[in-house]
């Protein structure tokens, strides 16, 4: 039997293959302090890789783009914490310590067109229809591996100074929805902040 995922506009997508790929990062978004799923308030960005080398066809306008894969990371680089892996995958040096041993911040908009290497692995949805490819790992690029140069255009979103209501809008609306669930957006959009 084939499990397939499907678009909003009912086309058959197979979801990226298990494995893997070389990749670039190519947009962040940060989401903001949102209540996680075990009830914490959580400051969360999303990280969108591109896949130069797993082309398809979305739209015939268009013709061949690069699959994508994306994934929320809590805004940590404490050792343990997965945006620390992304980090060190993307950008090595960058979290070296400092002579007192402490960093007090990172900006991870420096990652933007950084390459690493990312693992694909499949899970099924809760009701196990439907098979969702999902970033197991992210790792440096192996020596001598090379990615190919970036297809999409570099995308940011922040509530500093890259707020952008055109790439907002043209987000998916489950992460909209987690946008505006966020304090930040409330204070952005002068919205009433929730107190818990």
């Amino acid at each position: 039997m084939t499990i397939l995922v499907y678009n909003k506009k009912n086309k058959e997508i197979d979801p990226v293959p298990t494995g893997s790929f070389c990749a670039r990062v190519y947009q962040i978004i940060h989401i903001g302090t949102i209540l996680s799923y075990q009830g914490q308030l959580q400051n969360k960005v999303r990280i969108t890789f591109e896949l130069p080398t797993e082309m398809m066809v979305f739209d015939k306008a268009k013709g061949e783009q690069p699959r994508v894969l994306s994934n929320d990371y809590t805004l940590s680089f404490h050792e343990k914490a997965k945006l620390t892996e992304v980090i060190n995958a993307c950008d090595p040096n960058a979290l070296k310590t400092t002579e007192d041993g402490f960093m007090e911040e990172f900006d991870i908009e420096t990652l933007i067109g950084k390459e690493c290497l990312v693992n694909v692995i499949h899970k099924p949805s809760k009701d196990g229809k439907t098979i969702y490819a999902n970033i197991d790992g992210v790792m440096k690029l192996p020596k001598g591996m090379k990615c190919l140069p970036a297809i999409n255009p570099v995308q940011i979103l922040n509530y500093d100074d890259k707020w952008n209501e055109e790439i907002f809008n043209k987000l998916p609306d489950f992460l909209k929805d987690k946008i505006k669930s966020s304090k930040e957006y409330k204070k952005l959009k002068g919205l009433e902040i929730d107190t818990l």
